[in-house]
């Protein structure tokens, strides 16, 4: 019997599911009659399956939980619920991708596994799965991020239709750059010649109409006195080229850009028919600046110790209007941003990839160089601070608005200058540059005509502007366009500011010295030129519904506001005088540029610190 039992035990013990047999051995052991027999027999210990699995406690790996009983990893999770039974490192593959998760840099995403830069994005979808980026910015909608395919810094393409050649070409737009400075200065040299209206008005429009400049010199200069190209004429940076070809509204005989006028020409009455253009504004400051140099006479003003000062320039009239400055600061609303905004960027560049004649860029390519021609900006914006770009001072070689950025000795007018709005936009950073939120309008600008030119340059070498690039392209279009009318409103603001601090010197009824009225009419004039400007562009807040409330209708009024003159120290405004005291009018149109002021805040969505400082 004690054999039986021996071996009856160590078989039931082997075999679970007759573990509990082993009370029937103990049954039949007690009916031995030898009691010797029975005292010899050892005890056996009560096996227990605690979680009822059928496996013993002493063989199962969680004695507590009936779903397991075995962890052939080791790792404390039960080969049921394991997704990685052999893999000690690995027990749960929350997205069934077959990596566990703790070797899953992206264990909630079946499509990745791995992020080998560690920005969050998995290196299947990651741009630059090599450089960290976790916004995956691609300015250009190449496929490949900018943070390893970065944006030009430098306004440079290479051709497709002669490798290696730049395709970048705004000749005809440094040209009336050009034109309007070569006017500027005609302008600010006039002095008092009786009799000479005729030969005056010829002379100024010769840089309006264009006759004759292809032969002429520019004598464009520098403030560092640095040799200049191209040149000597006019034709040897572009031919054939003028202004009010390309003046918004045509040139008033049927030619031009007669379509470029968007609506009515608003913001001047004096001098205009009922039915004005732009051209006709224009020619009419012209004409009142020949008069003013021809007549004979010199306008005075009263001061407190003097009640006939004459104000010894031709540019400016006795109404307290800066014909030098209503001139220039209106031609670059009504040519230089017209053209860029309403005409070059309005180019249906999907259908504009076949190549421009013989050159070696597509007419896409070339109509948005030009729009960044009119916009003035050096290639190399960027490396520019604002005080440099603004002419302010700097680096050496830097400080003066340009720099040799080739070494070649010479400034090109083409590439190694900053002209017109570009300088506007520096010198409105300049002013906020201490305030809570500087703009940096200059780069934002600047990026986007990166950006842009980029898109169309990859379209040129792939032959086809996909509709994602399209999207992307017409988006750098819109923040270029209204950046670049940002500064030009943010310059009005500028004016405005000054003009108000000018009639804050007036010792009403007279003016402080003939500083305070040159000063004040130099002020208005560019006020009134630049605000001129702003009706030019189809993406202007006042034209594109893109800010609640605000319509042409308030541009209108903001024009209207600051009248065709100033109001003057003895509270006349265009000749007409006051109908109470003096001080009431000059308060009464302070108001009124305030109002200016706070409309343009509320349309460009300035800061309020930045408007105040301006």
């Amino acid at each position: 019997m004690q054999y039986l039992l021996t071996k009856l035990t160590g078989l039931f013990r082997s075999t679970p599911v007759c573990a509990m047999a082993i009370s029937l051995l103990l049954l039949l052991a007690g009916c031995d009659s030898s009691s010797d027999s029975r005292s010899s027999i050892p005890d056996i210990p009560a096996i227990t399956d605690n979680d009822g699995d059928g496996v013993p406690d002493s063989q199962d790996a969680f004695p507590a939980d009936p779903a397991e009983t075995a962890d052939s990893d080791g790792d404390g999770v039960g080969d049921n619920a394991d997704a990685f039974p052999n893999d000690a490192e690995e027990t749960v593959d929350t997205d069934g991708d077959g990596v566990g998760d703790n070797a899953d840099a992206l264990p909630s995403d079946a499509g990745e596994t791995a992020d080998a830069d560690a920005d969050g994005v998995g290196d299947n979808a990651d741009n630059c799965p090599a450089d960290s980026n976790a916004d995956q910015a691609d300015g250009d909608v190449d496929g490949a991020g900018d943070a390893c395919d970065a944006l030009p810094e430098v306004y440079a393409y290479e051709g497709v239709f002669v490798p290696g050649a730049s395709a970048v070409s705004y000749t005809g737009q440094t040209a009336r750059h050009m034109l309007i400075a070569g006017l500027t200065d005609a302008m600010v040299a006039l002095t008092e010649r009786p009799g000479e209206a005729a030969l005056i008005t010829s002379e100024l429009q010769f840089y309006v109409e264009g006759d004759g400049v292809d032969v002429t010199p520019h004598g464009f200069t520098v403030k560092g006195n640095e040799n200049v190209i191209p040149g000597p004429n006019y034709g040897d940076v572009s031919t054939g080229k003028n202004l009010d070809g390309k003046i918004a509204g045509g040139n008033g005989e049927g030619g031009g850009e007669t379509g470029r006028l968007i609506g009515e020409f608003i913001g001047w009455d004096e001098g205009m028919d009922a039915d004005p253009l732009p051209i006709e504004l224009a020619d009419w400051y012209i004409d009142r600046l020949a008069a003013e140099a021809s007549d004979g006479t010199t306008p005075t003003i009263a001061t407190p110790t003097d009640p006939g000062v004459s104000i010894n320039t031709v540019t400016v009239d006795a109404w307290g209007r800066d014909y030098r400055q209503l001139l220039q600061k209106f031609l670059l609303g009504a040519v230089t941003l017209s053209q860029g905004t309403n005409d070059y960027f309005q180019t249906d560049f999907a259908a504009a990839l076949d190549q421009e004649g013989t050159k070696n860029y597509t007419a896409g390519e070339h109509d948005f160089d030009e729009a960044f021609g009119y916009f003035g900006a050096a290639r190399d914006h960027n490396s520019y601070t604002d005080d440099e770009a603004a002419g302010k001072g700097g680096r050496d070689g830097w400080s003066n608005g340009y720099h040799d950025t080739n070494g070649d000795g010479d400034i090109d007018l083409r590439s190694e200058f900053v002209f017109g709005n570009a300088q506007n936009c520096a010198k409105r950073d300049r002013g906020t540059a201490g305030n809570a939120n500087p703009t940096d309008y200059s780069k934002e600008a600047m990026d986007a005509f990166l950006a842009g030119r980029q898109i169309l340059s990859n379209a040129a070498h792939d032959g086809e502007l996909t509709e994602e690039a399209h999207t992307a392209l017409m988006a750098q279009i819109e923040i270029a366009a209204k950046t670049w009318e940002r500064c030009v409103a943010a310059t009005v603001v500028h004016y405005i500011n000054d003009t108000i601090a000018d009639m804050g010197d007036y010792q009403a009824p007279n003016f402080a010295d003939l500083d305070n009225f040159l000063d004040m009419a130099k002020h208005w004039g560019e006020m009134k030129g630049f605000a001129l400007g702003l009706q030019f562009s189809p993406f202007s807040p006042f034209r594109d519904g893109s800010v609640e409330g605000i319509d042409v209708a308030d541009l209108s009024t903001v024009l209207d506001l600051m009248g065709d003159a100033p109001v003057l120290a003895d509270g006349s405004q265009a000749g007409v005088p006051p109908t109470g005291t003096a001080q009431e009018a000059i308060d009464a149109y302070v108001a009124n540029l305030i109002a200016a002021r706070s409309t343009l805040q509320t349309a460009y969505e300035f800061d309020a610190e930045n408007v105040e400082n301006w």
